[in-house]
């Protein structure tokens, strides 16, 4: 048998969110971040094979959400585990726990989508400004009107500021999902980069939505690794939802999907998906 952790990042407790907890934790230890700024307390969420935390104000986009995933690492590798997988809330398994333990069973591959190297000048969606350009993110996009005039103001300023004094680009940045799918020896390899290089993260300071490059980019830097460039995500990146909330029509594809994860799901626009993927894990 091998011990797989499942790392989550979490700001609210509903139904979906510890319906998926609850069903992972039967087989797999699940570490979990709730998010500081949110009322969930970490007993709210604690059981058998749980393990809960609440140490950070988490921001979409933001450095804040490095950290927390890179907190929930730390801790799952105190306890060694073969295998690491994060997910977030409103993820759920497309294939049951035992067909996931058989998958990475004597499987070595680190399962992590890595796109080219993001090149100099690239602005499109997902582009290298958003590492070499400064960002604010300790408030969010939305909120109240007055959060919104903070953000814009902080925007125009920190745009200004990466004109006046542009970063440097020292490392190859490569970006993809952040869902990873990694084993204990490149997570170890992991936190010996970053013992070994601390200006790394740092680097990663007032940057925007740069969790798609933090591990892509440390682990083209590693050697020795099998990597399979697959995050085991079914996504439908539609243009506009951006990812699409999955609803009953997308079931067929689903349950035929390679992947061992699908995202992104909502229970207040279709709870009948969710009900059918629980049942068909029941019967595989």
């Amino acid at each position: 048998m091998i011990k797989i952790a499942i790392i989550m990042l979490i700001h609210r407790k509903d139904e979906q969110t510890v319906r998926l907890i609850r069903y992972l934790s039967r087989d797999f230890h699940v570490f979990v971040h709730i998010d500081k700024k949110s009322s969930v307390r970490p007993e709210d969420i604690i059981a058998q094979n749980v393990y809960a935390y609440k140490e950070l104000k988490v921001y979409w986009g933001g450095y804040s959400q490095i950290l927390a995933v890179q907190f929930l690492l730390e801790k799952a590798f105190e306890k060694r585990y073969d295998r690491y997988l994060l997910i977030s809330g409103q993820d759920l398994p497309i294939k049951s726990n035992e067909q996931i333990i058989r998958f990475f069973y004597n499987n070595d591959k680190e399962y992590i989508s890595i796109e080219e190297k993001v090149k100099k000048g690239t602005r499109q969606k997902g582009g290298l400004d958003r590492v070499t350009k400064y960002w604010p993110n300790w408030f969010h996009r939305g909120g109240s009107l007055w959060d919104k005039y903070l953000f814009g103001l902080q925007y125009f300023l920190f745009a200004v500021f990466s004109k006046v004094s542009p970063r440097s680009t020292k490392y190859d940045f490569y970006k993809g999902p952040n869902w990873l799918n990694i084993t204990h020896g490149c997570v170890q390899k992991i936190m010996k980069f970053l013992d070994d290089h601390p200006e790394y993260s740092s680097r990663f300071k007032w940057t925007n939505c740069a969790d798609e490059f933090f591990y892509q980019t440390i682990v083209m830097q590693l050697e020795n690794l099998q990597i399979e460039n697959d995050s085991l995500r079914y996504i439908d990146w539609n243009d506009v939802e951006y990812p699409k909330v999955l609803r009953d029509e997308d079931y067929q594809k689903l349950i035929e999907s390679h992947c061992l994860f699908a995202r992104k799901f909502d229970a207040h626009i279709d709870k009948e998906i969710i009900d059918r993927v629980y049942r068909f894990l029941t019967t595989s």
